[in-house]
């Protein structure tokens, strides 16, 4: 239980003062638990970070690969990775705002060796996705699969940021529409 105070805690110290700033006797505090339960769960605020950066990533992977399992329309395919996505970010803004802006270099290398390691699986799984879509369906454009995935994920992730800062003028199915129709349009095959 502690644990999981321990993480919620840090997820809303990490996201309001950013990687560098926040302390750990900050979040001790904030998840009311004593500095030693805190180090024993984490021995550091890096491996903590990892912790929750990790876990949001996995859980995105884990709601994407759910649906993508099942023999669905490329479309459908397509639509599902972004309402995933959204829905993720939505439900964990502090996570979202987390991995958008405090992921650099500032961090210890082998932490963000990790993080990047599971970026590239999610990446990856992507991209084999669209290739897929690309060999088997012919829907897709002669695009290179990773960078597509990469263009995907980047799109979701800078509009989403964007909408971060603008949630008075969107709404979520806005969102939905403009990241789907942004990224089909540059990724199908014209049939006109």
């Amino acid at each position: 239980m502690s644990k999981d105070k321990i993480i919620r805690a840090a997820i809303e110290v990490f996201s309001e003062n950013g990687y560098h700033r926040a302390s750990m006797d900050e979040i001790a505090q904030r998840a009311q638990v004593a500095k030693g339960t805190l180090y024993y769960n984490f021995p550091s605020k890096s491996q903590l970070f990892k912790t929750i950066v990790k876990a949001g990533y996995e859980d995105i992977i884990r709601r994407t690969e759910a649906d993508l399992n099942a023999p669905l329309p490329m479309e459908e395919m397509i639509l599902q990775v972004i309402r995933h996505h959204l829905d993720f970010f939505l439900e964990s803004q502090h996570i979202a705002h987390i991995v958008f802006n405090e992921i650099s270099n500032g961090i210890e290398k082998d932490v963000l060796d990790e993080l990047n390691q599971i970026r590239r699986e999610h990446l990856n799984y992507l991209a084999r996705i669209l290739k897929e879509g690309k060999c088997e369906r012919q829907l897709l454009r002669d695009l290179d699969p990773n960078l597509s995935a990469a263009s995907m994920i980047g799109t979701l992730e800078s509009t989403f940021n964007y909408y971060l800062n603008h949630q008075e003028e969107y709404s979520r199915e806005d969102l939905e529409h403009f990241v789907f129709t942004f990224i089909t349009q540059g990724l199908y095959i014209s049939f006109d």
